[in-house]
């Protein structure tokens, strides 16, 4: 996933659309945005952070049921539960509107997971689908929020207690929903949540900081050992694949912009940080000695200024080299992502260095076929 442009409205990127200068307060326009999405869904949901971002709620909303299509609408809830809670009303799209200073529109289908490359690239190729003569359903629900935290809790051996860990995250109710399971008063594990609490990392005072890839792999692992296998995004860190063993296939790749197994649905940990760590942290002692047998993911990451008017030079590419693996990703109308991996974080800074003047060269040069990559 990567940035993929902009319309008259939004600019697309990794599953998700920012406004345009000026559309947020143009009602219209985001009510036309809507009605773009109704081409491409049966039925809706969609759910704000805040008050604050209710007027765009409603625009959308209102676009959808001009088109003759149903959408239930949630206010002042957080992402995590709303994710839980939307597959739920048979709804195929789920939309969630956040951000303080910019406006951030969150897109996800039924499995949970945000929308591919393909899916919105056609939303933001596509126009607003006409009127239909009888409009759709507007219907309000209620917060997910009990029924999100009591699904969790139904899954854990320590249910009844809360278990030891501090937390920080920006946002308050995201906040509140990771302390109902943690005490958030231990200083030897802390969890970092970010991105609406999509993203966590850790620190340990016995392993130090655990990225969210680390995160990702040890549940994997879990899920190995218990006989199972876990399904990996195709561009998750290199360093999964020490668990495949011959014909022993333990991790298992996949597309986001392929169909998606009905398998990979089912495995919560892609799509819920909270009970992917709840489940990590129940039992500590043998969650850090998972975590000191798994090999250390080191990624570096640099965004950098490209002129692409200059070059044909096609970013989304991958590179293996040096022992490590190079990702470059669009990600912005005159800027590119570069991201390496490696098994140490001298490796990944080293490649992520070289890797940086090369691209600069490239744009400072104008080499339009890009052969020095």
């Amino acid at each position: 996933m990567s940035y993929l442009g902009e319309n008259k409205l939004f600019s697309f990127r990794d599953g998700y659309c920012e406004p345009l200068s000026g559309t947020v307060s143009n009602s219209s326009g985001t009510a036309e945005f809507g009605a773009t999405l109704a081409h491409h869904f049966k039925r809706f949901a969609a759910g704000c952070e805040s008050f604050s971002h209710s007027h765009i709620l409603y625009a959308i909303c209102s676009g959808i049921s001009e088109c003759g299509k149903d959408v239930f609408l949630c206010e002042n809830t957080e992402l995590p539960s709303f994710k839980f809670g939307f597959p739920l009303l048979s709804a195929d799209c789920g939309i969630y509107i956040s951000g303080n200073g910019s406006v951030k529109i969150s897109l996800f289908d039924e499995n949970r997971f945000p929308l591919s490359d393909r899916l919105l690239e056609a939303v933001m190729k596509d126009a607003a689908c006409t009127p239909s003569p009888k409009n759709g359903r507007i219907s309000s629900v209620s917060s997910f929020r009990n029924l999100y935290i009591n699904n969790i809790a139904d899954t854990l051996d320590t249910r009844e207690e809360r278990i030891p860990a501090g937390i920080s995250c920006g946002s308050t109710s995201v906040r509140s929903l990771w302390n109902t399971f943690f005490t958030g008063e231990d200083d030897s594990l802390v969890f970092q949540i970010s991105d609406d609490g999509q993203r966590v990392n850790a620190y340990s005072s016995e392993v130090g900081f655990i990225s969210h890839e680390k995160l990702t792999l040890a549940y994997a692992v879990k899920l190995a050992q218990s006989g199972k296998t876990a399904f990996l995004p195709e561009d998750f860190h290199y360093a999964a694949d020490y668990l495949n063993d011959g014909e022993s296939k333990y991790i298992t790749r996949f597309s986001w912009e392929k169909e998606i197994p009905h398998d990979v649905s089912e495995q919560r940990f892609l799509f819920d940080p909270l009970f992917m760590c709840t489940h990590l942290a129940e039992n500590k002692k043998l969650f850090i000695s998972l975590i000191k047998k798994l090999p250390q993911l080191a990624s570096a990451k640099r965004d950098i200024i490209f002129n692409f008017t200059n070059t044909d030079f096609k970013a989304n590419r991958q590179i293996s080299e040096h022992g490590g693996r190079i990702k470059i990703t669009r990600s912005g109308k005159n800027r590119v992502t570069l991201t390496a991996q490696a098994y140490s974080s001298e490796t990944a800074a080293e490649l992520c260095s070289l890797w940086t003047e090369k691209l600069r060269k490239i744009n400072i040069c104008g080499d339009i076929t890009g052969k020095n990559l």
